[in-house]
C-alpha cells in the first residue's frame, strides 16, 4: 500500500496542472449526525476484551479550501467524534483527518477527487490486565489513500456523492466510506447551503499500537449539512 501510495503521489506531481487546479477560491464547511451500530473487540495484552457496546449516535464536522494554485493539493480537515460505552466504560476511537487532495475532473455535474489522508487517532480504551480494569491511552497516524466522488441528476437540485479512506497493511485496516445523496438547498453567488443523507461504515482495526489490539466497526445512516463560501 505505501509503494501505491507513493506511485500515486508521483502520477499527481507530473498530472497537468489544469487538471489538478480549482478554478475558484472556495471554503467548504460542514456536519454530520451519524446513527452508529458499534461492534467488535479489542485487545490489551494477553487480554481480549469483547465488550458489550451501546450504539450511540456519533458526529462529524469538517472545513475544506480549494484553491486554483497549481500543484498545491486542496486540504480538508475534518474531526470524527467516535466515543461508545461498553460494560467497562468509554472507550474512545475518535480521530483527526488531514485530507490532502486534487481536483482530477471537476464539472457542474461531474467531480472526481483523489489524494491521502492521515488519520490521526488519539484515543483510549478501558481494559482488563492482571485482574485489574484500567484505562489505555493510544495514539497514532494512519495514513490512507483518499478518493471522492459527486454525480449531478441534470435539471435538478440533486447529487449522488461518496467517499473513501482506506489502507490495508500487514495485520491492520482502516477503512472509512460513505455514499449518500445531497440536496441543493441555497444557491447563489454569496452562499450555498446543501443538506445530505447516507450511510457509512468505518472499520478499525489496529495492529499493537501502544500495545493495543482492535477490531471495530461502526456502521449506519447518517444526516448533514454544508456551506459553500
Amino acid at each position: 500500500m505505501y509503494k501505491k501510495t507513493l506511485a500515486l503521489a508521483v502520477v499527481l506531481a507530473v498530472a497537468p496542472a489544469s487538471a489538478l487546479a480549482d478554478t475558484v477560491f472556495g471554503v467548504y464547511a460542514g456536519g454530520q449526525f451519524w446513527d452508529a451500530d458499534s461492534e467488535g473487540e479489542y485487545a490489551f495484552a494477553s487480554n481480549v476484551i469483547e465488550p458489550n457496546f451501546e450504539n450511540e449516535s456519533q458526529s462529524s464536522y469538517y472545513i475544506a479550501l480549494e484553491h486554483p494554485v497549481p500543484f498545491i493539493p486542496n486540504i480538508k480537515v475534518r474531526e470524527n467524534s467516535l466515543e461508545v460505552t461498553s460494560d467497562y466504560g468509554k472507550n474512545d476511537f475518535s480521530h483527526r483527518d488531514y485530507i490532502f487532495y486534487y481536483e482530477i475532473f471537476d464539472n457542474d455535474l461531474v467531480s472526481f477527487d483523489v489524494g491521502v489522508n492521515a488519520m490521526d487517532f488519539d484515543g483510549s480504551l478501558w481494559v482488563l490486565g492482571s485482574d485489574t480494569i484500567g484505562r489505555q491511552d493510544f495514539s497514532v497516524v494512519v495514513p490512507t489513500a483518499y478518493v471522492a466522488a459527486r454525480v449531478g441528476i441534470p435539471a435538478t437540485d440533486w447529487t449522488f456523492f461518496a467517499d473513501a479512506s482506506a489502507l490495508s497493511a500487514k495485520d491492520s485496516k482502516v477503512q472509512d466510506a460513505q455514499i449518500g445523496i445531497e440536496y441543493r438547498l441555497v444557491d447563489n453567488l454569496a452562499v450555498d447551503v446543501s443538506l445530505n443523507a447516507g450511510y457509512r461504515h468505518s472499520v478499525i482495526e489496529l495492529d499493537d499500537v501502544d500495545d493495543i489490539y482492535s477490531d471495530v466497526t461502526f456502521k449506519g445512516p447518517f444526516v448533514g449539512v454544508e456551506v459553500h463560501f
